[in-house]
């Protein structure tokens, strides 16, 4: 008899260490989800995931770290309307003022203004937009882990360190929305993640979503970073800053 008691308990034991291996793996998988890499032909389905985190991920082209870094050396920050229909003429005028003549007779120029134009397109498709709002500059600002209150955000870092993020597991949400300092909603600095220079990212906003910041390299030197916005955003801007006026 004690044998077969023996056995069951055995048995039994199998099952529960089976259960928490299978709810462990899903509890992974749920955080996961939050977070999707994409290939770039398919990022225009970023609206339809549930994931707040949308990563297409892409190589900087070959030799153009020198011509990214004589474009940050003289530091700006410049933001304008881009229409779909006429995207690499409306960057072009954005940055006509700010960009010098040697800059634009690069071979790597052209490939950059239509890779631009190419982001503001999908990105109005994936608005159902003529137009995007679009910002491009050497300097970045946003220290402290947050999530960004708008439908959705397209960023690309094309020189110096891309966006910091946590994924879910590593983040205090509590301490976020009680407003504590960083060190407060991060768990593990050895689990932060940051996006590579080139890669393509979409972050979902509003009231949920993945932490983000800009990391500390970036805050102390130039970089370059495209920041693409729903179409009505940059005049909203204006609109609240009158307002404080």
């Amino acid at each position: 008899m004690q044998y077969y008691c023996n056995i069951a308990i055995i048995i039994i034991n199998s099952f529960k260490t089976l259960y928490f291996f299978y709810l462990f793996n899903r509890i992974e998988l749920q955080i996961m989800s939050f977070v999707e890499k994409i290939d770039l032909n398919n990022i225009i389905n970023t609206s339809k995931t549930k994931s707040y985190l949308t990563i297409s991920e892409r190589n900087a082209p070959k030799r153009s770290n020198n011509f990214f870094k004589k474009i940050i050396n003289k530091p700006f920050n410049i933001n304008g309307k881009v229409f779909k229909k006429n995207s690499v003429n409306d960057i072009k005028d954005i940055l006509e003022d700010k960009i010098s003549n040697e800059i634009k007779n690069s071979i790597h120029y052209n490939y950059w203004i239509n890779d631009m134009a190419q982001m503001s397109s999908i990105f109005c498709d994936i608005m159902g937009s003529n137009d995007i709002s679009f910002s491009l500059g050497t300097s970045r600002g946003c220290s402290r882990y947050h999530i960004d209150n708008v439908p959705m955000r397209l960023l690309v870092t094309y020189y110096g360190q891309g966006t910091e993020w946590l994924p879910i597991d590593n983040a205090d949400y509590e301490a976020y929305s009680l407003g504590k300092e960083n060190k407060n909603i991060l768990k593990d600095p050895k689990k932060r993640m940051y996006l590579k220079p080139w890669h393509v990212s979409i972050f979902k906003g509003g009231s949920e979503g993945i932490l983000h910041r800009t990391p500390d390299s970036a805050l102390k030197s130039p970089s370059l970073l495209m920041r693409l916005d729903h179409s009505t955003f940059l005049n909203d801007v204006e609109k609240y800053n009158t307002l404080r006026l």
